[in-house]
């Protein structure tokens, strides 16, 4: 499968290219901008070797001081810095420094945190929107965590000039905030959450290190990169692209968790007043020809349907809709198709839960398809590209299938979806067991107030039904064990059954990719109906014994 594997990555590389030519064309040319970055990417030529998420984890107890790099606006970045501070906090006290409040705010930061503002007083009191205007959405978990564990928060940002006198005005600035920190706080842990840039050696880290030494007072630090595009290419070449945290130098590590295209579209998203994804979600876009700012739920269908081998109508889009959440006759719409008034329940549940979806119905002359996507999620528009293609080449149902069957029909398409999803995004995360384990430990804990309610319950139905496959189970014990369940018209088993799902898609991908299991098997899945009674369970449990010992890369 090398040939396909190489494929993938030109197709990211093309995507990064072109994204990054956008990005270029768009912004002016700032020569301070660039020598910051050089200086930046220096440091980013090269790795001592792959590392790993608990090697990382450790290193972060041990030291005094932590740098981490932020993409402003990639919600995954935001995301490691919460699971980082969910993993530590119990392990060292706390100190949090944010380079998105302002130091002259901190009287209201202090306020908020102290349960003594609400949000919105808050974001009005500091300006928010004016000085930093970056998805408050992406931030506020960090925020909320911190207030819950009582982590104090520190701005560190102030205003400053232009250019590069400006930047290193800003990182003087900051460097006296974290150096007070560390010494009216002996014994706890700072940790800096700053511009990417800002953290190369040479800068911010730099002004707080020559502070600390007219002081005489020697400081252990890390420092925590993210997504380097340069290394990320390097890895490609070197056959290891799916290696998760790298090890730059003896105090510096590099976290990959998205794709480079992915982090670029977001800052093209970011000033189209978009959320970070991968193609379009504002309707004006197409209207205005804009489709080059991205991918295109068509382009991700072309492109899945290729790396596959798999064949489509040459009509076959030709009856696909495809809907935003701006679309406010989206519902009307919905009501007039006769063929969908028995799903109506089922999409206003989607809509409210904030999930994409695709539904399928005849009509005179062919079958024809609307996609539903609330938001510009590049996983959540892949993943109906894939069910796209699947529901061209097997075709509408003939025949109404029992809950059990429907159950176990969902979770193979589940499967295909999230399969092809990761043709477009490689870094697209599942749970496994073990991460369903710890979920359901720290929930008993309290440690997640803004689980969704049914979470834990699906949590608990993977690993029994992983408990009966592994004693050998048949379609018999399974109906024993599921069947009421199966028949709930809730939103229960079609959670259970998605989450099913995408872990076993997120194997499948890895084992194709790899050459351990044959495409020829993957074209006769998306081809078939699966009408026949137990056919879908049978191609689960096919699928899930093939891919038994298949070992998955460590994913942050």
């Amino acid at each position: 499968m090398a040939q396909l594997r190489d494929e993938l990555i030109g197709i990211s590389r093309r995507n990064y290219r072109k994204n990054l030519a956008i990005l270029r064309d768009t912004l002016a040319h700032s020569p301070a901008i660039e020598i910051y970055e050089k200086e930046y990417h220096r440091f980013l030529q090269r790795y001592q070797g792959i590392s790993s998420r608990s090697e990382l984890l450790k290193r972060v107890t041990t030291v005094d001081l932590v740098f981490h790099g932020d993409y402003h606006t990639l919600r995954q970045s935001q995301r490691c810095v919460l699971r980082i501070l969910r993993e530590i906090q119990d392990k060292r006290e706390l100190i949090l420094c944010l380079e998105m409040f302002h130091a002259v705010d901190q009287k209201y930061l202090d306020a908020f945190m102290a349960g003594e503002l609400s949000e919105d007083t808050f974001i009005t009191k500091i300006d928010y929107k004016f000085k930093w205007p970056f998805s408050w959405r992406n931030w506020s978990p960090i925020i909320y965590f911190c207030q819950e564990h009582r982590i104090p928060i520190l701005g560190i940002n102030s205003t400053a000039a232009e250019g590069i006198r400006g930047l290193r005005s800003r990182d003087r600035f900051s460097a006296q905030i974290i150096a007070k920190a560390l010494i009216r706080n002996p014994g706890k842990l700072i940790y800096v959450v700053d511009g990417d840039f800002h953290i190369a050696p040479t800068h911010l880290p730099k002004e707080v290190g020559q502070l600390l030494a007219l002081l005489d007072l020697p400081v252990r630090r890390l420092l925590i990169y993210q997504n380097a595009e340069g290394l990320y290419w390097k890895l490609c070449r070197q056959g290891l692209e799916e290696a998760d945290v790298l090890k730059i130098d003896e105090e510096s590590y590099c976290v990959m968790n998205t794709m480079p295209a992915n982090k670029v579209q977001s800052y093209l998203n970011w000033l189209e007043f978009s959320e970070d994804a991968y193609y379009p979600v504002h309707q004006e876009w197409e209207d205005e020809g804009f489709e080059g700012r991205g991918l295109t739920v068509q382009e991700m269908i072309t492109a899945i349907a290729g790396i596959l081998k798999l064949e489509l109508p040459h009509n076959a889009m030709d009856g696909l809709t495809v809907y935003y959440a701006n679309d406010l006759h989206f519902m009307d719409n919905i009501r007039r198709i006769p063929e969908l008034k028995t799903k109506l329940h089922l999409v206003r549940e989607k809509i409210e839960r904030g999930e994409g979806f695709l539904l399928s119905f005849p009509t005179e002359e062919e079958e024809s398809h609307l996609i539903y996507l609330p938001s510009s999620n590049i996983n959540m528009a892949a993943e109906e590209a894939g069910h796209f293609v699947n529901a061209v080449l097997r075709g509408p149902l003939t025949r109404q299938l029992t809950p059990f069957d429907q159950f176990y029909w969902n979770v193979v398409t589940e499967c295909l979806g999230f399969f092809s999803s990761k043709f477009i995004n490689e870094k697209r995360k599942a749970h496994s067991e073990n991460s369903l384990r710890q979920l359901l430990g720290q929930f008993k804990r309290g440690e997640c107030p803004q689980i969704e309610p049914e979470t834990p319950q699906v949590a608990r139905l993977i690993l029994q039904h992983y408990a009966l496959q592994r004693r050998g189970g048949v379609a018999a014990d399974f109906k024993d064990k599921f069947e009421s369940l199966f028949r709930q018209r809730t939103m229960l088993p079609i959670i259970f059954s998605t989450q099913l799902g995408y872990i076993l898609g997120n194997k499948l991908y890895y084992a194709v990719k790899n050459g351990q299991f044959p495409l020829s098997r993957i074209h006769g899945y998306f081809h078939n109906r699966f009408e026949e009674s137990g056919s879908a369970f049978d191609c689960y449990t096919e699928i899930f014994r093939h891919l038994r010992k298949h070992k998955l890369p460590n994913q942050w």
